[in-house]
């Protein structure tokens, strides 16, 4: 029989010691974006991304609650994911970095389905609607249904542990 846990006899988890281990797993680099109701494009980087069912195709991402993106955001809101490649660093940290300036101001993109932004020399893209806003500690859950995919020849950019990387080669026959 395994000893019971007693939380409180355990030292609290601080934020930098649960930052500093997730970032030892391996995720995917994302832009998602969206167009707000200005008519403006507007995206940020997000690593929180994942599938979350075949049928229907849904996925999530996560997204600070303090983030502009989620302004005037519902379910029904169509947005994209964007997955970078390896050679996409700087748009990575374009996205990620800028506060009130215009992040797509010189990026290469192009409006796809439902007039989402979609970034240009990806590895894919989804084109999603938003089926729920879910709130969650110091971040809000968007679960979202695909209804557009595109793929592209690359391998993809990741981070892990307070880094970006590029996966070995790979072949890809689909493509």
């Amino acid at each position: 029989m395994a000893a019971e846990s007693h939380p409180a006899m355990n030292p609290p988890v601080t934020e930098s010691d649960f930052r500093s281990a997730c970032g030892l797993f391996p995720t995917g680099v994302t832009v998602v974006a969206r167009t707000l109701d200005d008519g403006s494009p507007y995206g940020m980087t997000v690593s929180s991304f994942t599938s979350v069912s075949l049928n229907p195709p849904l996925v999530l991402v996560c997204i600070d609650k303090s983030a502009r993106f989620l302004r005037d955001l519902a379910p029904g809101a169509a947005i994209s994911i964007n997955i970078l490649s390896e050679q996409q660093q700087h748009i990575a940290t374009r996205f990620a970095n800028r506060k009130d300036e215009d992040r797509f101001a010189g990026a290469q993109w192009h409006s796809g389905w439902h007039d989402v932004p979609l970034l240009d020399g990806v590895v894919a893209t989804f084109g999603c609607l938003v089926t729920q806003v879910l709130e969650s500690g110091d971040h809000f859950i968007l679960i979202a249904e695909v209804f557009d995919i595109q793929r592209h020849k690359g391998s993809p950019l990741v981070w892990c542990d307070r880094n970006y990387h590029a996966l070995p080669a790979h072949h890809n026959p689909q493509l």
